[in-house]
């Protein structure tokens, strides 16, 4: 499954790039004044999703906290804040595990590190990928990969636990997840497709969502 989204990403970057150099074509192709219009509808879109400023959050805060008078005190409250206390803690665990796994990775992987042992350039290019594979994985927050590289480089590890078992089924369903975010964009569907009339449904599509304006001709 790793395999599958790394698959995704790397195939993903040059779809992206030939479906914005495709989209970029077509609306420099529209009259001035439908290219200013759509512009300007697409600012707009960004200025609302901006996030609130700290001023109106403070003023919602209190409108919230003025709503509310009474105390968390029945059991199925505290049973709440006793269940989201185990799951920071948990948290917590998995990050420090996070950082003490990528460290001894790095302590072995980092081109610094490889260039000072003297390795050959095609085992210093193979520690420079495990590297960036593993600060990829370090930034997802991705146990499973990050072990099965320290595996790869020989790097001795504890002995895996139940919350260990449980991370690995974490990192499966977020791996998935983000598999199926890729292969749902618009430019994967461009990009896959198999005729010019589903290429064009895709691109139809775009101009709908990002700009509500139906291309002429598409």
């Amino acid at each position: 499954m790793q395999a599958d989204l790394e698959y995704h990403e790397e195939v993903g970057v040059e779809a992206q790039k030939l479906f914005t150099e495709r989209v970029t074509e077509l609306f420099r192709a529209l009259p001035p004044d439908v290219q200013e219009q759509l512009t300007r509808h697409l600012d707009l879109k960004v200025a609302a999703l901006q996030p609130k400023t700290e001023e109106t959050e403070d003023e919602e805060a209190v409108e919230v906290a003025s709503g509310s008078t009474e105390l968390a005190t029945s059991e199925h409250e505290v049973q709440e804040e006793s269940e989201e206390e185990k799951e920071i803690e948990a948290v917590k665990m998995k990050s420090s595990e996070l950082k003490t796994l990528f460290r001894r990775i790095a302590e072995v992987s980092h081109p610094d590190k490889v260039v000072a042992k003297g390795f050959s350039p095609q085992e210093a290019e193979r520690h420079e990928k495990i590297f960036k594979k593993a600060k990829n994985a370090f930034d997802r927050e991705n146990w499973f990969v990050l072990y099965t590289l320290a595996v790869e480089l020989g790097i001795e590890l504890d002995t895996e636990s139940e919350r260990h078992i449980h991370w690995i089924e974490q990192d499966i369903k977020n791996t998935q997840r983000l598999i199926e975010e890729l292969a749902n964009r618009t430019y994967w569907h461009w990009y896959i497709a198999k005729d010019e009339n589903t290429k064009t449904n895709a691109l139809r599509h775009y101009f709908l969502q990002l700009y509500n304006y139906a291309y002429p001709d598409l």
